[in-house]
């Protein structure tokens, strides 16, 4: 009896979960015809010559999508697929690209990007933009809507440096912008965040604009001085060793924030383009001066902060004081355990950005009476927008109105705050970076 019950359960949920299974699927290959009728035909060149292919690439709300296997090999890429995963790895070169069926993200190596349709399957064929594959394997794509034509032009077909504007002498014109950021927090949900700044710029600058990410500055430097992105979010010290090592980048912006009051410690409504970084010491100690700081115990950041312990430290040298030698420091992460350190009575002083003691605000109310600041920084320039040398001054101007007005339209603002933490952005000059070149670092 026991045995026909289980053995009738068990084939009661076999039923449900294959009647699950052939619903999805439905529901898959469903909106994968809908995608698919939704379209108009296109045509593919690669280096002038017609793809014919047996499975027609579309126009599919503005983006091409081709058939994945035929393109892959036409651009000499070898190419796994993932049957039950529905992925797709391609490989040319030093260059990986994977995509999934039903997914907006794809990966160029470690590279989170956004694509502007996801990939979908139509009669068991995998369709993908074709903008994305071809620029990934550093060809350029010419949309051409008269004719409905994608037009690939390959590394090995491109005119010469002679032939092309395209040089050190600031005579290059964009035909698109490739901008990259480092992202604070979580990859994907910061780039799926900041994807809307495509069409804002676009619209501004009319062009295409692509945003993507990278884990890393250095990536991004090196990504700067192969000229393969146009534009780039640097910290300054990053600008710095683009520009003066690399030759990589000129200032185009800094970031607007709002300004602090060096009373109260809140925030005004003035926005600036600079921060300070300040030594807090308890309200009754007997440190009066940075001086009195020598054999004082001092929490630090890591030695990579700016605001934590580059510019505070070289503060300490100014007036003799040795960062190294003549104090004993105590490294805390987060700029939050530095200000409860002094609190605490672990540390006599410590270094953290113009004013961090909000942050601990709920916990500890009374922190701006039982603190006081003892020193501050000179201004520290706010991070940077950052563009390739040999962009035309004409283009570097239309650029730097475009993200102004990002700053003053609606949704823009919101989005680079969401993103980058920004309230808006002003034109710079390289001078106000020689604070940076004069830090401890350089």
């Amino acid at each position: 009896m026991i045995f026909t019950k289980c053995w009738k359960m068990k084939n009661r949920n076999l039923l449900f979960c294959i009647l699950c299974l052939m619903v999805g699927t439905t529901v898959l290959f469903s909106q994968s015809r809908a995608m698919a009728n939704d379209s108009v035909k296109a045509r593919i060149t690669l280096d002038n010559t017609e793809l014919a292919l047996e499975v027609p690439p579309i126009n599919h709300q503005g983006t091409v999508m081709v058939p994945m296997r035929p393109i892959f090999e036409a651009l000499g890429a070898s190419l796994i697929w993932n049957e039950n995963q529905l992925t797709v790895i391609a490989e040319r070169g030093n260059t990986t690209i994977s995509l999934k069926v039903g997914s907006s993200f794809a990966y160029i190596n470690d590279r989170a990007v956004v694509l502007g349709a996801v990939p979908f399957v139509n009669g068991g064929n995998t369709l993908v933009p074709v903008r994305f594959i071809a620029e990934a394997f550093n060809a350029t794509v010419v949309w051409t809507q008269a004719d409905q034509l994608a037009a690939i032009t390959t590394e090995s077909t491109r005119p010469t440096e002679g032939e092309i504007i395209h040089s050190d002498s600031g005579n290059y014109v964009p035909a698109s912008l490739n901008i990259r950021f480092v992202p604070s927090q979580s990859a994907e949900i910061l780039l799926a965040k900041a994807k809307p700044l495509e069409k804002l710029l676009s619209d501004q600058l009319a062009i295409p604009v692509k945003l993507s990410i990278d884990t890393n500055y250095n990536s991004v430097h090196e990504a700067l001085k192969s000229k393969t992105i146009d534009i780039s979010f640097l910290p300054p010290s990053g600008y710095v060793l683009a520009h003066d090592k690399h030759h990589s980048a000129d200032i185009l912006l800094q970031a607007l924030k709002f300004g602090i009051d060096a009373e109260t410690g809140r925030s005004t409504s003035k926005l600036t383009d600079f921060y300070q970084s300040m030594f807090i010491v308890k309200a009754d100690s007997s440190i009066c001066t940075l001086e009195d700081l020598k054999g004082k115990k001092i929490g630090w950041q890591a030695e990579t902060s700016a605001a934590g312990y580059v510019y505070p430290a070289d503060l300490l040298k100014s007036k003799g004081i040795d960062p190294k030698q003549d104090i004993q420091g105590s490294v805390f992460k987060g700029h939050d355990k530095s200000i409860i350190a002094v609190l605490n009575g672990q540390v006599d002083a410590a270094a953290v950005f113009q004013d961090a003691r909000n942050i601990v605000k709920i916990d500890y109310p009374d922190v701006m009476s039982t603190t006081r600041v003892l020193a501050m920084t000179d201004k520290l320039p706010n991070d940077t927008v950052v563009v390739r040398p040999d962009m035309t001054p004409e283009w570097k101007h239309k650029i730097q109105d475009a993200f102004i007005s990002l700053g003053q339209d609606p949704l823009g603002k919101k989005i680079i705050y969401d993103v980058f933490s920004h309230n808006g952005y002003t034109v710079s000059e390289d001078s106000k970076f020689d604070i940076v070149r004069n830090s401890i670092l350089y």
